[in-house]
């Protein structure tokens, strides 16, 4: 009997622990990507009326291809976060630059399937990032030594000449760099 209650006390914790876990919310921006937690009195946030400019630079993915690139979806997260918080979509003027082995995640759904076996499974995410105003843009030297064609690159996507040219242009309009890489 004394064991069993050990057990059951054992579970009572487990369940109390579990169920005080806190779930992740998508939205206002993107409801299908880029779900994040609710911070309760964070003592840091960004000022709702101020002007955003955000280059991310993603040059790594995950080497099974049939997942998502978690680092693009951070720029997702990043927006639904900030306007969670106040900070209105017109005030996120957002950039994403994707090259090296992130370089993948530019191929239109044609050619990714072809040459992965499986769904582009970036594709919505480019596609709803797009539709938000986010420029993306994949590195042509990188596409280049990976043998893709312009051609191959999914229209929500444009070629720059590097990802250096992209970085260095956009850094010198004021954009801010994030690297998670």
């Amino acid at each position: 009997m004394k064991q069993f209650l050990f057990i059951l006390a054992i579970l009572q914790c487990f369940s109390v622990t579990y169920s005080q876990k806190q779930k992740t919310s998508t939205g206002p921006i993107f409801e299908d990507f880029g779900a994040v937690y609710t911070i309760e009195n964070a003592d840091l946030l960004l000022e709702t009326d101020t002007k955003y400019k955000v280059i991310f630079d993603v040059y790594s993915d995950e080497k099974k291809s049939g997942t998502m690139n978690p680092l693009i979806n951070t720029v997702a997260r990043f927006m639904n976060m900030h306007a969670q918080n106040g900070v209105l979509l017109e005030n996120m003027d957002i950039v994403l630059v994707l090259h090296g082995a992130a370089t993948k995640n530019a191929l239109n759904e044609k050619k990714f399937k072809k040459l992965f076996k499986t769904k582009h499974p970036n594709y919505e995410l480019l596609k709803a990032l797009a539709a938000k105003n986010v420029k993306t843009y994949v590195c042509g030297q990188s596409m280049i030594s990976k043998e893709y064609k312009a051609s191959d690159i999914s229209e929500y996507v444009d070629i720059s000449l590097s990802a250096l040219t992209a970085l260095v242009k956009y850094q010198s309009e004021g954009y801010q760099i994030i690297n998670f890489n």
